[in-house]
């Protein structure tokens, strides 16, 4: 992932197709918008999926490199940076859907719009069966002109949403909805405040909960204390724009809520073992 400016994609459909999930497979994919498209980090502001039928690359996001492989599903949502590999080395399914497409059930069942979901995986011979063929379902319908477009839209969301449900059930991360409800108002609170708000009472406030209650989630559901939750939060903000902007490091914590350079250098230091700039000469390239 190399030093330079995150562009920012956005939900931009085909005509006619607005508001409905896009299926095609890779190489149709990047035939249409031209390799280039895909040359540069990328920060998109909806959701998109690859499912790979064959071949072998890596996609890399929010620093994590996802090996590709058949029977890879990797999810990448609105806000992460990605970055792909080799664009030639493999083939499959590619899904765009824009936020808020499926209804509040599905969301909430199978995390959609939630930046902690699964985002990766990797599917036994068996489990791939199940999921192929609602992806050739969902393929043969988006194209289909027979259907009047709320007729294919509709049903292109409920196949969308069963497709959802059932990664969500090869998880493995236990029963659906199971997380504690002050765990889950916090860390979605997080994701958007975490450059303003760093402070773990103010955040209780904010959702009505007491400190103690906010501590008792979070380490039910993720293990860890809610200040690990916003500093990890803060970190991978951090780490972003380091290696995907030239914004200076006294900038960068600005940004993020920190009062002077020397603050964020130390902060940043003691959580990630090496200063601002060295992580930046390590990961830009």
């Amino acid at each position: 992932m190399r030093q330079s400016a995150i562009r920012q994609v956005g939900y931009n459909p085909p005509p006619g197709k607005a508001g409905e999930v896009e299926v095609e497979t890779v190489q149709v994919l990047l035939d249409r918008a031209g390799r280039h498209e895909f040359a540069t980090t990328q920060r998109l502001d909806f959701h998109f999926m690859l499912a790979v039928t064959s071949g072998r690359a890596t996609h890399m996001v929010d620093f994590a490199e996802h090996r590709l492989r058949p029977g890879a599903v990797l999810w990448v949502r609105p806000g992460q940076v990605q970055r792909w590999g080799d664009l030639t080395g493999f083939d499959g399914y590619t899904l765009a859907f824009p936020p808020g497409l499926v209804d509040p059930e599905t969301d909430a069942l199978a995390s959609v719009e939630s930046a902690y979901g699964t985002p990766f995986w990797s599917l036994t011979p068996h489990q791939r069966d199940v999921v192929d063929s609602l992806l050739v379902a969902l393929s043969r319908l988006s194209p289909d002109q027979t259907l009047a477009p709320d007729l294919r839209r509709a049903a292109l969301t409920h196949l969308l949403s069963t497709f959802l449900l059932r990664l969500r059930g090869l998880s493995g991360t236990g029963p659906a909805g199971a997380l504690p409800d002050a765990y889950v108002a916090f860390r979605d609170l997080v994701e958007t405040e975490h450059a303003r708000q760093h402070s773990v009472a103010e955040y209780a406030a904010a959702l009505g909960y007491s400190t103690r209650t906010l501590v008792r989630a979070t380490q039910a559901a993720a293990g860890v204390t809610p200040k690990r939750i916003i500093d990890d939060r803060i970190l991978l903000e951090s780490r972003r724009l380091l290696v995907h902007s030239d914004q200076t490091v006294g900038r960068i914590g600005s940004a993020l809520g920190f009062d002077d350079a020397s603050n964020f250098t130390a902060w940043f230091e003691k959580r990630a073992g090496m200063l601002p700039t060295e992580f930046r000469r390590l990961f830009a390239r």
